[in-house]
């Protein structure tokens, strides 16, 4: 059984949330933030009181902490549906430069109301979804990846889910680890996307660099039913049911940021609610925007988590 887990949020105080809104954009260049945007994040986080945000969000996402590797991040739910997406994309400033994968519109922040029109698994559906990160199939995995809620299911389904990939690979057995190294397994398709480079299939589950190191679990609860892995399914079932026994559920209200280290934390999410009765415009609308990392971002994790804002 999965646990629910109400985590403590970092909330960002109304008055930096209102200058994020107000001195940033939605300005896309390409696929990413625009620099100016990315600039005049960074400069507000930079300014009194920024201190205490960027201090709490490295203590979340430090990977010198091994229980870290995800937040919750509170915006001032009060804000527009814009000024909370341009609020959110300046905290993920902090981090690096956020970016779109998947072109909808050229729009940073992608996603639209859920919908019983879509698949039940896919982003925006209904249903439940398994356990991933978000494209496991490429060269560069995407670092992080953001969900911000704009209004949450009415029928109080959807939590999200969060599973702890290096925990399941410690449980892991030695035989089964060295299967999950081969680079023979496939995930969906890999076609259309920005900033995350080729398309790597067939790939390794377990993505070690040249020390033996893990840099990457590229995982994907769907590749359990992908006919090309058919004759891999028991050492994936495996190793999906030791992911899914460190599960927890997490419930996000309005204007709630949830960040993601994908080098450490798979999502999914729980089935909606019943959404018969409830009117177009009044369902779950969830959106998603990712991050790459650059050496300017003061939370920059090649930089050990420190926070160089924060000196002083």
């Amino acid at each position: 059984m999965v646990r629910t887990e109400d985590p403590v949020r970092i909330v960002v105080p109304g008055a930096q949330a209102l200058a994020l809104a107000r001195d940033c954009t939605l300005e896309v260049d390409g696929h990413r933030w625009s620099e100016a945007n990315v600039a005049a994040a960074r400069a507000v986080l930079a300014a009194e009181g920024g201190c205490v945000l960027l201090d709490a969000l490295r203590r979340r996402l430090d990977r010198s902490i091994p229980s870290a590797g995800w937040a919750v991040l509170a915006l001032p739910a009060r804000l527009e549906d814009e000024q909370l997406q341009r609020a959110a994309a300046g905290v993920l400033a902090a981090l690096g430069t956020p970016f779109f994968s998947i072109s909808e519109a050229g729009r940073l922040w992608i996603g639209e109301e859920s919908t019983m029109a879509k698949d039940e698994a896919s982003f925006g559906g209904t249903g439940a979804q398994a356990l991933h990160i978000d494209a496991p199939n490429v060269e560069a995995v995407p670092e992080y990846t953001c969900l911000l809620v704009l209004r949450p299911d009415p029928a109080g389904g959807g939590a999200s889910l969060l599973g702890d990939l290096r925990a399941a690979f410690a449980a892991t057995g030695e035989a089964d680890r060295a299967m999950l190294r081969q680079p023979v397994f496939f995930e969906g398709r890999a076609v259309g996307l920005h900033g995350v480079g080729a398309p790597r299939m067939p790939f390794p589950v377990l993505d070690e660099d040249e020390q033996g190191q893990l840099r990457w679990v590229r995982w994907a609860g769907k590749m359990t039913a992908d006919q090309r892995n058919a004759v891999r399914l028991p050492v994936l079932d495996r190793f999906a049911a030791a992911l899914a026994d460190t599960a927890v559920a997490v419930a996000l209200g309005r204007g709630q940021l949830l960040i993601l280290d994908q080098r450490r934390i798979a999502h999914g999410r729980t089935a909606l609610g019943p959404q018969d009765g409830w009117a177009d415009g009044s369902r779950r609308w969830l959106v998603q925007a990712k991050i790459t990392c650059d050496a300017d971002a003061p939370l920059n994790p090649a930089s050990a988590g420190a926070g160089r804002y924060c000196d002083a």
